[in-house]
């Protein structure tokens, strides 16, 4: 199983153990913005416009309050072809089953926001890469449109306390979360797990993955590199 199909099974899977139980709080495990970014089938930017009360039946049949979010779309990142001016989002209703919600004081703002599908809907959660783009970083912005996409093969590593190990080349550690538990460290605000360029590696074979700064010529390089070994 890819590193991004792994990941994507666990997040969903406390995310459906959640929304089975309406009293279970929501825990979200940390999740790099590289591994968001190759986990979300839609990576748009846009301004939450509007929204409709919904509901959907859990695991066990009971009716579970959900809402719908219209997004007037600025830029499309990742999905959606043709593109569109307007994309909308469901999420559950109750914050204790990880429904997200933008704060009131940041409504009207350009929001960076990462949705996976689920069946014809697309989702967010509290556990979701949902943030205003005004306090996106610089570098991370380059990771989303430059690099995050040329690093899907790779596997971010979070460790939480030491000693930590990794089990292939394909994976970077990820030791934010030492020193800072909300993980917002430089590894997450400046660098992305990529694929070095490699000579006689055998077809198939799991690239070897590093570390590497989110420079704009460098992030750029990285990206078209990985693109033509997918070819």
């Amino acid at each position: 199983m890819s590193p991004v199909a792994s990941s994507r099974l666990l997040a969903g899977a406390i995310l459906v153990l959640a929304l089975g139980d309406p009293t279970a709080a929501c825990s979200c495990a940390p999740q790099h913005p590289q591994t968001a970014f190759c986990e979300a089938d839609v990576v748009i930017r846009g301004r939450f416009v509007g929204v409709t009360p919904l509901s959907h039946n859990n695991s066990r049949g009971e009716s579970v309050p959900w809402v719908r979010h219209e997004i007037k779309t600025t830029k499309i990142y990742k999905g959606f072809e043709p593109p569109k001016n307007v994309h909308f989002v469901e999420t559950p209703a109750l914050e204790s089953v990880c429904g997200y919600q933008p704060p009131a004081s940041l409504k009207g703002e350009e929001y960076l926001i990462m949705a996976v599908r689920q069946g014809e809907r697309l989702t967010v959660s509290t556990c979701s890469f949902v943030r205003p783009w005004s306090r996106v970083p610089p570098s991370q912005r380059r990771g989303i449109s430059q690099a995050y996409g040329g690093g899907c093969a790779c596997q971010v590593v979070p460790c939480n306390s030491m000693p930590c190990a990794l089990s292939g080349d394909a994976q970077c550690l990820w030791t934010d979360g030492l020193l800072d538990r909300s993980w917002q460290g430089p590894q997450a605000q400046r660098l992305a797990c990529l694929p070095r360029p490699s000579q006689g590696a055998p077809p198939g074979a799991d690239p070897f993955c590093t570390w590497e700064t989110l420079k704009s010529s460098l992030a750029g390089a990285l990206l078209k590199a990985a693109q033509s070994r997918g070819q």
